[in-house]
């Protein structure tokens, strides 16, 4: 028996209704809203009980998690709670695959799913369709509906509603996953600051006259290996350049703060990120240097931690809130620019000789062109999986969907240099657009007050790997201090724990993002800044990741 659907722009504003609702929802809220959406599908699909599994992957074990049941119907959440997923094979198999699950009449069932079919017995179900929640790859769990007072089978539509629904809920579920950890790593970060061991130092003339064991070990030293040492052979030639950096500073009368980070190495060679508390003191009548020294590496990793949590968070809201609306956004555009189109052609066919009309159809060509490119961004950036990209293709896109402001267009001269033939690089689309895309943002964004505004892309292969070059007549950032913004242990002392940043550090905060997304394909950047106002970044990228 087949229930009649409602008119198709009700299920339309129905999804449009459950999308908005899950925008940005704040952890305590999920649950609440997923009961909510099972009990709008389930009554708007005449069903008896719609529901939400997850899966336990280390166990092999799923739960029924939400529920709504319609009136009459015995609820079945608390009967379904960590069953092994290798005794229902056939379910298994099914899951395994991110299958639609169809049961239109669960008697006809393979005689190797006994345990499946007793079980939909049990509890009265007849008929079923289930939608597998589908992250990187891997069924996380599933949404379904159920059917207990009568056979039936499910339309399209309501099949393609409960898809919808399922990818809303695995984009939330994740979500919520991902604030969830980063608020333990935040807890393991005060736990870990609250009970770490100082060093104690006094360093003058160059040398330490004073240490405290914990110093000493701290770098793998005995006491006597390093009292009355150079103090500059703990540090490493990053540390020395911090060093220097401060010393010279001081010397041009800026006020250097007092608590810093720098990098020491152990006697071992391996480096140390420690956090130096520094005042000038007098010691035996002279000028000394008295310092607090902790050692900060396990925090800093902490920090990296959360600052990729926090980047993988704003990512996927990103991608996950542009890919709900994209679709019915080019789908209206270009319903809206056939309208202009027609009327243009038939204006023509009228007045052969007006030139408007051509002029008009031009334009909304290039218009639908540009929608299409966002839409095609869209999906390509939902698409959580490893995939092969042609880099210059991506580029060509971020460019093109840069290029839909004017501002950009009519003011920036950009020259491409692009090797035809590249091999393509693997990982995920969101993190590369993501990345290649904030850096020739960065550096459009540098050339916002300068007379000359050119930039440069120039793409080649290099042995195993291609080099991308993205240049641009902007102004320095910071100082000149543009190759910290892609050193991961100097950048998350000036970006982490910021509630507010002014323009240019927001920027830089940016350009750390891209450095995050790409490291994991070990992508090494660097940057330079040529005489004339020039700054170059390199990106190295491996061609086999």
């Amino acid at each position: 028996m087949k229930t009649q659907m409602k008119k198709p722009d009700d299920l339309q504003k129905l999804i449009l209704h459950i999308s908005t609702d899950f925008i940005n929802l704040v952890p305590g809220e999920v649950d609440n809203k997923i009961n909510e959406a099972l009990k709008q599908i389930g009554e708007f699909t005449g069903s008896d009980r719609s529901y939400v599994f997850l899966l336990n992957r280390s166990l092999n074990t799923m739960t029924n998690t939400h529920e709504w049941c319609a009136a009459g119907i015995d609820p079945q959440i608390a009967n379904m709670k960590s069953l092994k997923l290798d005794k229902r094979q056939w379910f298994q198999e099914k899951l395994l695959k991110k299958e639609i699950i169809e049961i239109d009449d669960i008697h006809l069932l393979p005689d190797w799913a006994t345990l499946e079919k007793r079980e939909l017995q049990d509890q009265d179900i007849q008929s079923l369709v289930v939608a597998p929640m589908v992250y990187s790859k891997d069924s996380i769990g599933f949404v379904g509906f159920d059917s207990v007072r009568r056979h039936r089978r499910w339309s399209a539509d309501e099949i393609s509603l409960l898809k919808t629904v399922a990818d809303i809920f695995t984009n939330t579920i994740i979500h919520r996953s991902l604030v969830n950890k980063l608020h333990n790593s935040e807890e393991q970060y005060r736990l870990l600051v609250e009970n770490l061991n100082n060093g104690i130092v006094i360093s003058q003339n160059d040398k330490f006259i004073f240490i405290n064991k914990q110093f000493a070990g701290m770098l793998g030293y005995n006491y006597d290996e390093l009292i009355m040492a150079d103090y500059r052979k703990v540090y490493t030639k990053k540390g020395l350049e911090i060093l220097w950096d401060r010393q010279r500073r001081r010397q041009n009368g800026e006020r250097v703060p007092s608590r810093y980070e720098t990098i020491f190495k152990k006697k071992s060679g391996a480096e140390i990120y420690v956090e130096a508390n520094v005042r000038i003191i007098d010691y035996k009548g002279a000028p000394a240097t008295f310092a607090i020294i902790s050692d900060i590496s396990e925090r800093k990793k902490i920090e990296m931690y959360q600052r990729k949590l926090e980047l993988e968070l704003l990512k996927r809201q990103k991608v996950s809130n542009l890919g709900l609306f994209a679709g019915g956004v080019v789908h209206n555009i270009r319903n809206i620019l056939a309208v202009i189109t027609g009327r243009a052609q038939l204006l023509k066919q009228k007045m052969p000789d007006l030139k408007e009309p051509d002029i008009i159809i031009s334009n909304a060509n290039k218009i639908v062109k540009i929608a299409d490119n966002f839409l095609k961004k869209a999906q390509k950036e939902r698409e959580h999986k490893i995939v092969e990209i042609n880099l210059n293709d991506l580029i060509k896109s971020e460019i093109m969907f840069l290029e839909s402001n004017l501002y950009e267009r009519s003011q920036i001269d950009i020259e491409f240099d692009l090797q035809r033939d590249l091999p393509p690089v693997k990982g995920l689309y969101s993190d590369f657009s993501h990345g290649i895309s904030t850096v020739i943002e960065f550096s459009i964004n540098s050339m916002a007050e300068s007379a000359v505004k050119k930039m440069g892309i120039r793409t080649a292969a290099e042995e195993n790997y291609i080099v991308l070059v993205i240049s641009h007549t902007g102004k320095e950032l910071l100082n000149g201090e543009l190759q910290q913004m892609v050193t991961p242990f100097y950048s998350l002392g000036k970006f982490t724990g910021k509630n507010r940043m002014d323009h240019e550090s927001l920027q830089a905060a940016n350009l750390y993002n891209a450095y995050l997304l790409l490291d994991r394909y070990k992508v090494k950047i660097r940057v330079e800044n040529k005489p004339g106002k020039t700054t170059i970044f390199y990106l190295k990228i491996p061609v086999n990741g």
